[in-house]
């Protein structure tokens, strides 16, 4: 792998890391996130004028885009109400690192994908192994109480809308890419436009529901610099992974080297957010590094 290229994958996994701390950080709420995609959504726009216009792209995308935005939106939401409820060292491995097992299952249930390996179940075990640990204090507290939780509850949200919009995703940029752009081009249209779907079907949520309704008039009062960062940082982290990808062809490898940010993630909870450091969390963590390496390379 390039230098360039490594450099812009360690960064995308910082970026990703930082935004899911700012928004932890920040009494995390789905109008949070939602108005944060929205900011990173007019920030990138100009990008839009790179490669073919998007109105010449098929109707079949939209209807595809329309699903990625569901499925981002219910992923954020997923996401701040866990944060709301549970310890971010605990929760953001659990929906970072579970799309790994779901994707191929799905794949495999519903496209026809290949079958898994005995490697690729072995991987996949190792994360929900590590899943299993994380939360952990002790041995007696092994029990059915520890998972059946509403922050675990809103994490595994959080991992299966991943899990659905990855897989819509994928069908969008192959569009994309039979209309005439780069993979460079429908990686930097997608993400703006995606930004703009998920605020489309996130405002509507975050006005809805009550406590988000308060969250939004708060919100509304101060934190725009932030809310804007917070925006660029989560498009740019899939952004940054498009470029890396299009200067090397170890895309397997960058694959892998993204689950950094899941020990990157851990530590930066138990060191900056002073969440318990019990030696499970490290424990299913490097099991959980250890399950994903054995799924992404070859």
């Amino acid at each position: 792998m390039s230098p360039a290229a490594l450099g812009l994958v360690l960064l995308s996994v910082c970026l990703h890391a930082g935004w899911n701390l700012m928004g932890k950080g920040r009494a995390p709420s789905l109008a949070f996130f939602v108005l944060a995609m929205g900011g990173g959504a007019l920030a990138l726009a100009p990008l839009l004028w790179l490669g073919p216009s998007p109105a010449a792209l098929p109707p079949a995308f939209w209807g595809w885009l329309v699903a990625s935005g569901l499925c981002q939106m219910l992923y954020l939401g997923g996401l701040a109400w866990a944060y709301a409820r549970g310890e971010i060292s605990v929760l953001y491995p659990v929906a970072r690192a579970l799309p790994v097992v779901l994707v191929p299952l799905v794949s495999m249930a519903m496209l026809g994908s290949r079958a898994l390996t005995p490697l690729d179940l072995a991987g996949m075990g190792l994360i929900v192994i590590g899943a299993l640990c994380l939360p952990l204090t002790s041995p007696r507290a092994l029990r059915p109480s520890t998972y059946l939780t509403p922050a675990f509850g809103f994490a595994l949200l959080a991992a299966v809308a991943t899990a659905g919009y990855s897989l819509i995703d994928n069908r969008a940029l192959a569009l994309m890419m039979a209309s005439g752009h780069s993979s460079l081009t429908a990686g930097s249209h997608f993400m703006v436009l995606q930004a703009l779907m998920t605020l489309a079907w996130g405002l509507p949520a975050v006005l809805l529901l009550p406590a988000e309704r308060r969250r939004l008039a708060a919100l509304r009062q101060g934190e725009r610099s932030t809310i804007v960062l917070t925006g660029i940082m989560m498009l740019a982290t899939y952004g940054l992974v498009l470029v890396a990808m299009a200067l090397t062809e170890e895309v397997s490898l960058i694959v892998a080297m993204r689950q950094l940010s899941i020990p990157l993630g851990v530590l930066l909870g138990v060191w900056w957010l002073r969440e318990r450091a019990a030696p499970a969390k490290w424990l299913g963590t490097a099991l959980m590094l250890a399950g994903l390496w054995v799924v992404a390379l070859p």
